[in-house]
């Protein structure tokens, strides 16, 4: 009876092992604004939050790229813990020359394959003739910083 158990135990803990691990849902993704934590970017934080495609990667990894194209950000999976680690966003702010960007990070959880919570931070540059213009019509002054707590949902 003891190898038995014994062969079972082994069994399950090479099975549980062999298993593929957490991952969130591939798709479309809400991207919803939680408490604004740091609003040193003004008007410009609200633009700090846009939708999302999530696509997942091998081993451990996903990519998340804003549906306004902006480009896409490299994370990392741990558990269902994820860091986004630096990356670089560029806005293009229209009818002007000014290019905004910014470098952010993301931090958080998974609640589910189709949920998740986190924080993210941001720094941004503007370079462009018209920034002052945009710093004045944004009420911020660059470069400036912001974070913000946010929530995700799958949609499609």
């Amino acid at each position: 009876m003891k190898q038995m158990t014994r062969a079972w135990l082994v069994g399950l803990s090479l099975s549980s092992a062999c298993s593929p691990g957490f991952e969130p849902r591939e798709g479309r993704w809400e991207f919803v604004v939680g408490e604004v934590l740091d609003d040193g970017c003004g008007e410009i934080t609200e633009r700090l939050a846009v939708d999302f495609r999530l696509e997942t990667k091998r081993g451990g990894r996903f990519t998340v790229e804003p549906v306004d194209g902006s480009g896409a950000s490299p994370c990392e999976l741990a558990g269902m813990e994820f860091e986004c680690p630096e990356h670089l966003v560029r806005v293009t702010i229209k009818g002007t020359d000014a290019i905004l960007d910014a470098s952010m990070t993301e931090v958080g959880s998974f609640a589910s394959e189709t949920e998740g919570s986190g924080r993210r931070d941001a720094r941004v540059v503007c370079t462009g003739g018209q920034c002052p213009l945009v710093a004045a019509a944004t009420q911020t002054t660059f470069p400036c910083t912001a974070a913000l707590e946010f929530m995700a949902a799958h949609v499609e």
